[in-house]
């Protein structure tokens, strides 16, 4: 089974969800979430359609493989978070597929905290306190 199948469905229900229950500030993924959620924003942008969110925040996530979401960034201010640090990789997901993700949106409102606590959203400090501050500048 393609990774990407059911795409369009997908991105209907997240419509009519926001439609239903927005606005909202953020986006926010994790893991194959955070792949889902950026392939989202790039298909919205696509539409020239707003994106409908101020910001995202992608967490231990990767580029998922979708034909035709190349090209021009993601222009919407991100922080992207995933484990890099020596014998505490994300074991699930490689760094580098972070890195690719990231790669996807616009490099000069992208924020990206790397912590060595593996495949998680990190609490407690520094990193928690890296992202307080990227989710303040939204306040």
């Amino acid at each position: 089974m393609d990774q990407t199948e059911g795409f369009n469905e997908s991105c209907l229900h997240l419509d009519e969800t926001i439609m239903r229950n927005g606005p909202f500030d953020a986006i926010l993924g994790f893991s194959q979430g955070a792949a889902m959620a950026a392939l989202y924003c790039k298909h919205k942008q696509s539409l020239n359609s707003s994106l409908g969110f101020r910001f995202g925040m992608f967490f231990s996530g990767y580029r998922a493989p979708l034909k035709g979401y190349d090209g021009d960034p993601i222009r919407m201010p991100s922080l992207h978070c995933f484990g890099n640090g020596n014998d505490h990789k994300d074991r699930q997901i490689d760094p580098s597929q972070s890195v690719a993700l990231r790669a996807m949106f616009y490099q000069g409102s992208c924020k990206t905290i790397e912590h060595d606590m593996g495949h998680i959203i990190p609490a407690r400090s520094p990193y928690i306190d890296q992202i307080k501050d990227f989710l303040s500048k939204f306040a």
